[in-house]
Formats: structure tokens, sequence, C-alpha cells
């Protein structure tokens, strides 16, 4: 599943590409992947049958939820969960299943370089869990909702169907089932040595691991990058919290927002069995310290990475230089 940086990543995509533009149509195949959360009032209701009228304002993440604003203030909040992809198509390249071999001739290895280039060559552009349907026309037959827009079109897919799309009032996005559950942003000033602290010592027999990845304490850690953190803090994914000390407290809040930092750098972590999928993977996997490493020498090269089972989930780590 996504986590922040790979959310983050879909979020500076699509405003580079979206924002501005207006949706014309939304057509729904899959009424379980479309959520109409309340009631619009009538005259609405009308303009939202054509879609005509919604303009995209802006598009932003809380935990590992897409919101987009729209005008008529009404928003789309989006989960890709395991397989979900949105894949922007230009009335260009429109149903191409053309890759973005031009815009990654030309990116950097840093997001922010890719975000400042211009729209000049750019065929589609593919976000999230990377499967064939990046190289294939749209729509595909994982396709669950198509969003029209004023230039282009906006495909949500989703192989398993764990994913979904909401349509709420602007002013009910915090008070939404999903998004009112999630804890604090890791990357915002409101995240600090102490709220970690704090909010270990509230869970003293969890396992640390299980702390960072609880979405209602912190959102949008998840596997991967509290693998990563525990890592770069020295601490062992399996001890308690109640054995964690403030010092440690400390290291592990500043790991969590570098690993994080670093993977929205390296545009997130791509891992899939699929080795020919279009688009922009991400890099942050070639930079992984134990993640997804078991029985491979540790990058401090004092011993090997194992791996263990923490709550149903695997969590890796080096016995030696973690304690």
């Amino acid at each position: 599943m996504p986590e922040l940086p790979e959310v983050e990543t879909v979020v500076r995509g699509l405003s580079r590409h979206i924002v501005g533009q207006s949706i014309k149509d939304i057509r729904i195949l899959n009424k379980k992947s479309f959520i109409k959360v309340a009631p619009m009032p009538t005259g609405r209701q009308a303009r939202l049958r054509s879609g005509s009228n919604l303009k995209i304002k802006k598009i932003s993440r809380r935990g590992k939820a897409v919101i987009i604003t729209l005008s008529e203030e009404l928003s789309l909040l989006i989960h890709l969960k395991m397989t979900g992809q949105l894949i922007y198509v230009p009335k260009i390249a429109r149903h191409s299943g053309e890759s973005l071999g031009r815009l990654q001739n030309r990116m950097n290895k840093s997001v922010r370089s890719w975000t400042s280039q211009d729209d000049e060559g750019i065929k589609r552009l593919n976000l999230g869990h990377p499967t064939k349907d990046f190289a294939e026309e749209m729509p595909s037959r994982h396709t669950r909702v198509i969003f029209e827009l004023s230039k282009g079109a906006l495909y949500f897919n989703d192989q398993r169907k764990f994913g979904w799309v909401k349509l709420v009032p602007t002013k009910d996005v915090e008070k939404d089932s999903f998004i009112s559950k999630l804890g604090v942003e890791p990357l915002s000033r409101s995240f600090n040595a102490n709220v970690l602290w704090e909010t270990v010592q509230r869970h003293p027999n969890s396992p640390i691991k299980s702390t960072l990845m609880d979405q209602s304490l912190i959102a949008g850690v998840g596997n991967i990058y509290s693998d990563e953190a525990l890592f770069v803090a020295g601490i062992r994914p399996d001890r308690k919290g109640k054995t964690i000390t403030k010092p440690e407290t400390k290291k592990l809040a500043s790991a969590i927002k570098k690993v994080l930092e670093l993977g929205i750098k390296h545009a997130g972590t791509s891992i899939a069995n699929y080795k020919n999928a279009e688009g922009l993977p991400g890099r942050m996997q070639n930079y992984l310290k134990v993640y997804g490493r078991k029985n491979k020498i540790c990058p401090h090269k004092c011993g090997v990475v194992k791996s263990i089972r923490i709550g149903g989930r695997s969590a890796h780590f080096c016995p030696i230089c973690q304690h």
C-alpha cells in the first residue's frame, strides 16, 4: 500500500497537470468504487450529472488519502489502497499507451526539478501501484471511475477494488469517517519528539513498529518507512513502548522525518513484479537500508538483516546495530 511519500508524489504529479482544469463528466464503471457521502442540493444535482462547473482548485494529502478540492464547495477524497492507480491522459494522447520517456530523460533525481518542467511532450502521467495498466490503453478492464477533464481524462484504476473515491462537501472533509480518524502528520510542525514520546507512553505494551504504523496515531507511516526509521534510530521494531527512552524517542522522531523526506525526494518506493511498468516509478527502493533486504548484509556491515512478524506484518532490522 502506498505510504506518505508515494501519496505525496501522486499529489505533486496531479497538481502539476490537472489543477485549473474542469471536470466535464464523471463516469462510474464500478458503483462500489465511487461513494457520494452526502446528498447535494437540487440545483447542484443537475450540474453534477454532467460534471460541469466543477473546477479543480487544488490537490493535497491527509495521511495516505488524496484530497482534490473542487469548486461548488465540493471535494474528492481518493484512497488507492493496495492496487489503486491514477492515470492522467491528455487529449493529445487520449487512450494511448505511450510512456513518459521524454519526461524521464529530462528529469533530475529530485521531484522538485520534475515538477518544474513544462508540459510539452508529455503523453500521460501514471501514478500509484505499477501494473501493466501503466502501458495499456485507457480505459482498461481495471478502470473503475473516469473523470472527463477539459484537457484530458483522469482514470481511477483498481485491480482488487479495495480503493475508493468519495465526493463530499468541502466543509465536511475533516469530518469524513476516514479522515477524522487520522493521527498527526509526521512532517508537520505538530509532530516532534515530545509528541512522539507521549504517543509511545500511551501504548507501553505495543511494539514500537506497531505504534508507528497505527494511522490513528501517526498518519502516513507504513511498513516500509517504519522499518527504515527504526533502523536510522537504532531501535529494534519489536521493543515495547515502555522500554523506549526519551533520548531514543528524540532520535526516532528525527529519523521518521528524515526517511519520509528522502522518500519524497526520490518519488517514493516502487516494488512490483512487473518490470516494464511505464510512467514514473519511484527510486526510493534503491536507497532502502533494511526493508525487503532479508538475509542481506546490513549497510553498516555489522551483521545480516533479519525479518520477523509483528502484528501480522513483516519487520526488517539489523540485530547488531538496532537495540
